[in-house]
């Protein structure tokens, strides 16, 4: 019998966390192809003549995403960050194609989409991944020297700053503030100084409002919300609509498919606002469920995080399950009334390719974060890989 003592032996051992953001990720992944399909058959009819147009796309996207997250689960997230320069660099390079005319796509007067033959991707979806993988593995080299804000601040703000000045350019500025609730959160969490973050906060704060009072449309947007009595018909329809969805569809909900909301007097009805509709057709239940899926992402997300093997991997899990997190908080808050109206889609639920591949790729990085590789080689005990 052949001698398997000087043999090493690599073994994959998976965390029970592993199981649980697959499942949580399926079940939103499902709900969206649900609601999508609800939601986007007036858009369909309308504009195409085929209520059953986005529906297919949203089922091919969702395909090529559960493809893409069994790939990226099973590449080991230390290669993946070896490269986060390059990343980091394609990122602002496809940011700056988007802003020529005649290759970015301009829809509602923001140019965030790439004119590509079979599928027209937005950048600065997946440019929010870059930059939580380029920023990890900046912290992971640094760490020990973690207090020395230059070493934090040059080259990574650099890169940063440009992603960020190219996104406001679109202009997209959800996505500008969700990228950087998400780079606190990692200052934070990589033991970064606070006075150095609050610092940063503050800069970033005053560059915002700044940017926020620059366009009329904006302003309006920020006085409509704070004005919650303004007229209906004016900046506040969209939030005037989509309470009326969730209002609508009371504890149990109208049924799927019977929403009203969404035969266009709720615009965005499968994405922005799909939450709403959500609501409306499954009511206070249905809201909730979703909710509750969400606070258990977390929850098992940041579990990850604690049990990661090493630095990189915390930060990396911190990293998505926040990027997951604050936008789903994001995009609920603007269902609800809570904050301003904002291009902000519900992660794996919301219509859209872009979107959904980045999330679904995040998760594929976070499920590879939980897995330990371990072996025997010439040992009776088994040891973690380092």
């Amino acid at each position: 019998m052949e001698n398997l003592s000087n043999k090493r032996i690599n073994l994959v051992k998976v965390n029970i966390e592993y199981y649980f953001i697959f499942i949580i990720t399926v079940l939103l992944l499902v709900i969206g192809m649900v609601m999508v399909s609800s939601a986007s058959m007036p858009f369909g009819e309308n504009y195409f003549n085929d209520a059953f147009y986005f529906i297919r796309k949203q089922i091919i996207w969702s395909v090529i995403s559960l493809a893409l997250l069994f790939i990226f689960s099973r590449i080991d997230y230390h290669k993946i960050a070896r490269i986060s320069n390059f990343l980091i660099l394609i990122s602002i390079g496809l940011l700056a194609i988007v802003l020529i005319p005649g290759i970015g796509i301009e829809i509602g007067g923001s140019r965030r989409w790439i004119n590509f033959p079979f599928f027209d991707p937005q950048p600065s979806e997946f440019v929010k991944l870059a930059v939580i993988v380029y920023l990890s593995d900046i912290l992971n080299k640094k760490y020990r020297d973690i207090y020395k804000i230059k070493t934090i601040l040059f080259p990574a703000f650099i890169f940063l700053l440009t992603a960020t000045f190219l996104i406001f350019m679109e202009p997209d500025f959800s996505v500008g503030v969700t990228m950087w609730i998400i780079v606190f959160i990692l200052l934070f969490v990589g033991e970064v100084k606070f006075k150095h973050i609050i610092g940063i906060g503050l800069t970033w704060i005053i560059f915002s409002i700044g940017y926020l009072f620059l366009e009329n449309y904006r302003r309006e947007r920020i006085l409509a919300f704070l004005n919650k009595g303004g007229e209906a018909s004016g900046s506040n329809f969209q939030i005037s609509q989509s309470l009326i969805a969730l209002g609508s569809g009371s504890l149990f909900g109208v049924g799927l498919g019977n929403s009203l909301q969404k035969y266009s007097y709720l615009p965005e009805a499968n994405t922005d606002f799909i939450f709403s509709i959500i609501g409306e057709e499954f009511g206070l239940i249905g809201t909730v469920f979703v909710v509750v899926l969400f606070i258990l992402f977390a929850f098992f997300g940041i579990r990850i995080a604690i049990k990661a093997k090493d630095y990189l991997g915390r930060m990396i899990a911190i990293g998505i399950t926040s990027l997951v997190t604050v936008q789903a908080i994001l995009n609920i808050a603007v269902s609800v009334g809570a904050r301003p109206v904002s291009g902000m889609t519900l992660p794996f639920i919301s219509l859209g390719g872009s979107s959904l591949m980045s999330m679904m790729i995040g998760v594929g990085i976070l499920l590879n974060v939980s897995k330990y590789k371990i072996y025997t080689a010439n040992e009776e005990k088994w040891e973690e890989e380092s």
